[in-house]
């Protein structure tokens, strides 16, 4: 059986958080239940002095799957550069589809055997099986600060310990088509542009007889827009929820919803429902100029790049003045602790990671690589709407507040019936706070049970 290919949407979901755009989706799924680590053992858990003499060569194995930003060939031929590289290690690489390597790494991390020297660690409940790095990297010397801070801070850590490292980036923008702002004789949006702005910008640029609309709307509450607002789910020690969660800035967030809604410049569920039924997401919209407006990501940028599509990139919108963060992820890759092999895996896991590795999987493939003076080498960097994606890889991540090591599910669908009353147009803007207030108790309960799930 042929390998399937991993879309851009899957990657992104294996990477730990979804992509947040504009457009119509559904809350966040519970994440998995966390993996009981068994012992590792005593080879792995001493932290090392100084490299040993390796058995040469010392085989290990890699699991990993194809996708848009590496595919298989150019996989394997990071693995000849690997060997051509130094002659003290072999990888093994086996190439599997995504569902069959998430099944494959479940059961065997669960089971304490079988599992694979290095590979991806893109689900949370799969940290505690990873090596800890943090003895190799202090030996070694290995520079974590030539990553992107965002995404090694958000990346990388279990319990205070580096545990995996980074591979590649990825973030939503907002892509607006230069041709349609033209056309309507509209100014092109800031690089940072108001939230009230943006609303006004929008209804300018709807254009009903041509079936095109201005813009789209947030797939789901608390990502960019919601914390450019200043909205929080709970405090920043992470136990209440009383004043985050129907707080002023989570207030005002679901206050511009229901402002945006109610410019009829986005499109509604039931358009979503239906372009989705005919297999048209926002990126072919955006394409096609039926939205002037879109949050896409890297891999649309690429796809409007080979198309010839003018446009542009700036950030989501926000109030003035207030700070602004992204919605970014990367693939976390690490070693299993149960490694026969630590010195042999670590070996490799720095070279696929590391500069050499990345800028392998820039060149023969469409990896964004999480190494900043690699991603500065990329071939079109001069772009301007390529300099503004790398300007916004710097803003705050989602991420960094958001994932905490629990599910935040259960304090989403205490507010889900709101989401929905708002993109349906079914309650008034008065009402916004009051429901706020009347789903504390309920996001209270669930933040209280996804603590107790992790020990806290």
């Amino acid at each position: 059986m042929q390998p399937k290919k991993a879309t851009r949407r899957e990657f992104l979901r294996m990477s730990g958080l979804a992509v947040a755009g504009m457009a119509m989706a559904t809350c966040a799924q519970p994440a998995p239940a966390p993996i009981q680590a068994p012992a590792a053992p005593a080879a792995t858990s001493v932290p090392p002095t100084a490299a040993p003499a390796v058995k040469k060569p010392v085989t290990i194995q890699w699991w990993t799957v194809p996708s848009e930003e590496f595919s298989e060939e150019a996989q394997r031929k990071l693995v000849d550069a690997f060997h051509a590289a130094q002659n003290d290690v072999r990888v093994e690489i086996s190439v599997l589809p995504e569902n069959g390597f998430s099944e494959k790494m479940t059961t065997t991390l669960g089971a304490g055997e079988g599992a694979p020297d290095v590979s991806f660690f893109w689900t949370d409940a799969w940290l505690p099986q990873a090596l800890d790095l943090a003895p190799w990297i202090a030996r070694d010397k290995f520079d974590t600060g030539q990553y992107i801070k965002g995404f090694f801070d958000t990346h990388s850590q279990y319990k205070g310990t580096t545990v995996t490292l980074p591979l590649g980036v990825g973030a939503n923008f907002v892509m607006y088509n230069v041709k349609v702002f033209d056309e309507a004789k509209v100014p092109y949006p800031d690089m940072s542009p108001d939230a009230t702005e943006w609303l006004q910008m929008i209804v300018k640029l709807n254009d009903p007889a041509k079936k095109r609309w201005g813009g789209d709307r947030p797939r789901g509450p608390y990502r960019a827009i919601w914390l450019n607002f200043g909205a929080r789910m709970y405090s920043d020690d992470g136990k209440t929820v009383e004043g985050y969660l129907n707080g002023p800035g989570s207030v005002a967030a679901y206050e511009w919803l229901w402002d945006l809604v109610q410019t009829n410049a986005t499109p509604t569920p039931a358009d979503i429902e239906l372009l989705g039924t005919q297999g048209t997401g926002p990126v072919d919209l955006f394409m096609a100029g039926r939205l002037a407006t879109a949050t896409l990501n890297q891999g649309h940028m690429l796809n409007a790049m080979k198309a010839g599509l003018p446009f542009g990139i700036v950030r989501e919108p926000g109030p003035t003045g207030k700070p602004r963060h992204v919605n970014s992820w990367s693939l976390a890759v690490g070693i299993w602790k149960g490694t026969k092999e630590p010195e042999a895996a670590w070996t490799f896991l720095k070279f696929w990671a590391g500069p050499e590795g990345q800028k392998f999987l820039m060149e023969n493939g469409n990896l964004f690589p999480s190494i900043r003076s690699v991603l500065n080498q990329y071939p079109k960097a001069d772009l301007p709407h390529v300099k503004a994606f790398f300007q916004i890889l710097e803003d705050n991540p989602v991420r960094a507040i958001t994932v905490r090591g629990w599910s935040n599910s259960g304090i989403l669908n205490a507010v889900k019936d709101l989401w929905d009353n708002i993109n349906l147009g079914k309650i008034k803007r008065e009402e916004i706070k009051p429901a706020l207030d009347k789903a504390v108790p309920a996001a209270q309960k669930a933040l209280d049970e996804a603590r107790a799930k992790v020990g806290l």
